[in-house]
């Protein structure tokens, strides 16, 4: 067992992870599926927005994906007058709401599927009130799959608690939540959909601003409609980064990644389009043990990988391939 200052072994986790083991969760390829015509009625500027800018275009589908569009929206700086203001206020909004709820799942994994990820799950479990911890899971998913992975296992929620890393209270701060003696070390990179700006706190994301909020939970009803907090995907992450949440964990990340020995990307594919990330992670090439992705053995993207990143890159179902490992 490692120390409590460092990990052993880091797990990285992307959307094909959280997609193997629930197919109803989308890639970024499927939430550009849906675009425009596919956005529910109750985003009523996005969808007009959308069907403008793709009439703009020609029809040429590929200048609306969704990271084209999160970065036109949240990037706007300058507005003619209070009208346009406000109409940038509503896209970002229902932008930010519509991704979320396309993300947010409430489906129950399969069976198999949910053996297999227990056993992964078993397996990351650290000791931390002994002070050893050996495994971390660093995610870039906003799903609570993880959660309600060992929520729904009750061995696991009774044994484990999920450490994020960083204090993040309860919305209700009256509720008693125990905390385990062994946990599962989860840092969400680009936050979670369990996450929520504090009634009445300012608008910069700092970690005594944020609180946690579940479905079961007394505060429930009054942040429903609010928009969790997460980075979305886009080159516009300004406003994101603005506070103590996302600067203290990347930090935690990046001091992690460099006293590991042993990192595995699961269902990550390193995309072109985010550089930060790609630079990000590449400082810690040597200690890349595997890279899991499930593409075609003459997918372009496998090929692309296999030339960055050469033999550890295994094309694999993420569920498959961990069914296999433990």
């Amino acid at each position: 067992m490692q120390n409590s200052n460092t990990y052993r072994r880091i797990f990285v986790l992307g959307s094909g992870f959280s997609k193997s083991f629930l197919p109803s969760l989308p890639t970024l390829k499927d939430l550009n599926a849906l675009i425009p015509e596919g956005i529910p009625d109750e985003f009523p500027h996005l969808k007009e927005y959308c069907r403008n800018f793709l009439a703009l275009c020609n029809g040429e589908k590929e200048y609306l994906g969704v990271e084209q569009l999160a970065t036109c929206i949240l990037s706007a700086q300058i507005f003619p007058g209070e009208r346009e203001r406000l109409y940038q206020a509503n896209l970002r909004f229902e932008l930010l709401r519509f991704i979320a709820n396309s993300i947010r799942s409430e489906k129950p994994l399969a069976d198999d599927a949910a053996a297999v990820l227990r056993k992964f799950l078993k397996a990351c479990i650290n000791h931390a009130s002994a002070g050893e911890r050996e495994t971390l899971i660093l995610s870039f998913n906003y799903d609570t799959l993880i959660e309600s992975a060992i929520a729904a296992d009750p061995e696991l929620s009774r044994a484990v608690s999920v450490d994020y890393g960083v204090r993040i209270d309860p919305a209700d701060r009256s509720a008693i939540r125990e905390k385990c003696e062994q946990t599962i070390d989860l840092l969400k990179l680009h936050g979670s959909l369990n996450w929520f700006l504090l009634k009445g706190a300012n608008g910069e994301l700092d970690l005594k601003n944020i609180c946690q909020v579940e479905p079961y939970d007394r505060s429930y009803p009054i942040y429903r409609e609010d928009t969790p907090i997460y980075i979305p995907m886009a080159h516009a992450k300004e406003s994101f980064l603005r506070g103590s949440l996302f600067n203290v964990l990347w930090s935690k990340a990046d001091y992690y990644l460099k006293n590991a020995e042993e990192i595995n990307f699961l269902g990550y594919g390193f995309p072109k389009t985010d550089v930060n990330n790609l630079e990000f992670l590449l400082r810690h090439r040597k200690r890349i043990a595997n890279v899991v992705i499930f593409e075609n053995e003459d997918h372009p993207h496998l090929i692309r990988l296999r030339r960055l990143l050469g033999k550890c890159v295994i094309s694999r179902d993420a569920k498959d391939y961990l069914s296999r490992v433990f």
